[in-house]
């Protein structure tokens, strides 16, 4: 059986599983356990299955499903914010990672701090 040749990356370049792992590894162990809970597991499911087009896509005339269940304010490991629905939005995964880079400080921008209006 033919084997698949090594793959070659430059010193220090690791795949995008290897940085996911790193990057949950840095999160908070309460809020890692939140998205790893049962409960969000099922509610994200039901969540998208509601609402399949991604909502920021639909804001510029474009059609793109949803993958991914957005805090629209940043929950910050609070959990009744965590778990309140009307604080989600559906979001394709490049619409999602554009808002977290820019919120959370990703690609050098400043972290924003949102707060909820009222």
């Amino acid at each position: 059986m033919p084997q698949r040749p090594p793959i070659h990356r430059p010193v220090g370049r690791r795949d995008k599983r290897e940085r996911d792992r790193d990057t949950d590894r840095k999160r908070d162990p309460a809020v890692r356990a939140l998205y790893r809970s049962a409960r969000w597991l099922r509610e994200r499911r039901l969540f998208l299955a509601a609402h399949p087009l991604c909502a920021e896509c639909q804001r510029q005339d474009r059609l793109s499903a949803a993958g991914v269940v957005d805090h629209i304010i940043p929950h910050r490991g609070d959990t009744a914010r965590f778990w309140d629905p009307t604080g989600w939005q559906p979001l394709c995964a490049p619409c999602h990672s554009r808002k977290t880079a820019a919120e959370d400080g990703g690609f050098g921008n400043r972290r924003t701090e949102r707060e909820p209006a009222g």
